[in-house]
């Protein structure tokens, strides 16, 4: 199945409640909220689409950088599982920092070699078509920035699980 990237709309009751679980474990209750709230789900395009827009793995965020930040969250609420959060009062910057992404310059720079060579999840990058690779990652990109915009308008946090 591999390690699956899904960004919840959360309310801040919500938030709190999963925040307060502390060291427990906390796939029940995500997957309770994952039910019944807004979700997106990127699938397995996570780790590229940060590799893309940032230039590094996801594996390695860049703190501060609202391009990292719309893919591994602002704040690590678990990171052995890889839970974390983003206020909706932080969605905004990501937002903007999203849609100024140059999205001709990003698909004449996809390499997926280089995608392969830094060893970016999943390993499908030599195996499948460039143009369709990045249609995915493009896609991905879209899918995004709308939840983030609905998110913002609903008044909503974002919780970001990679698992």
């Amino acid at each position: 199945m591999g390690m699956l990237a899904r960004y919840i709309a959360v309310s801040e009751d919500e938030l709190n409640r999963l925040i307060d679980l502390g060291d427990e474990p906390l796939t029940d209750e995500i997957d309770m909220l994952e039910e019944k709230n807004p979700t997106l789900d990127l699938d397995k395009m996570w780790d590229g689409l940060h590799f893309i827009l940032t230039g590094v793995s996801a594996s390695e965020p860049l703190e501060g950088d609202p391009l990292s930040d719309a893919i591994v969250g602002v704040h690590v609420i678990d990171d052995e599982t890889f839970i974390a959060a983003t206020g909706n009062g932080e969605l905004k910057e990501i937002i903007n920092a999203l849609s100024g992404v140059d999205r001709k310059a990003l698909k004449a720079e996809f390499s997926p070699r280089t995608l392969d060579e830094e060893n970016i999840y999943p390993d499908i990058w030599q195996s499948e078509n460039k143009d369709s690779l990045f249609e995915e990652l493009e896609q991905a990109l879209e899918q995004l920035i709308h939840f983030y915009q609905q998110c913002l308008k609903d008044g909503s946090h974002v919780l970001v699980t990679i698992f």
